[in-house]
């Protein structure tokens, strides 16, 4: 892509596209662990996906968090697919992801293509990212990254499922 040819705000819809559509696409996967581990009816899963997970008042970081109380059940297969590493960086992303959709765009007419957010912590502290067309092409391909490894951690967790 040439972003010499965007404005600032088409790279921040860019950026802040590109991360929202990553953070639903890493929150369906710890959904189908929750739903793969929990439920074995397809029919039934797809209403306990509806009914529970897919509740507004159900955070991502809940569902982190669920998913992190589950690595005991999964036992030493947990540890093979890397799942507290995962659940880790799923944990980093969100920040990123936060600050783009609750910061405020700082960012100066400087350089249109630097996104500078900034925001409060939950402690209270103000925080600024700034992010490049480089920081955000490899951000993006980390991101891509964590996903096929969380999505293959997932299809490794229930094969276990399905020889329980």
């Amino acid at each position: 892509m040439d972003y010499a040819e965007l404005g600032h705000e088409d790279f921040d819809a860019l950026v802040t596209g590109t991360f929202t559509h990553y953070a639903l696409w890493l929150e369906d996967v710890l959904n189908s662990i929750i739903s793969d581990y929990f439920v074995r009816s397809h029919d039934r899963q797809a209403r306990f996906k509806r009914l529970i997970l897919h509740r507004e008042g159900l955070s991502f970081q809940d569902k982190i968090d669920i998913v992190r109380s589950m690595v005991p059940l999964f036992g030493k297969l947990a540890e093979q697919v890397k799942l507290k590493s995962i659940l880790k960086e799923i944990e980093d992303f969100k920040f990123w992801r936060n600050a783009l959709a609750h910061g405020l765009d700082a960012s100066t007419s400087d350089d249109p293509l630097q996104l500078r957010v900034e925001f409060v912590s939950r402690s209270g502290k103000e925080k600024s990212i700034e992010i490049t067309p480089d920081s955000y092409y490899e951000m993006a391909g980390n991101f891509d990254d964590l996903l096929k490894r969380a999505r293959a951690a997932r299809n490794e967790l229930m094969a276990l499922r399905r020889h329980a």
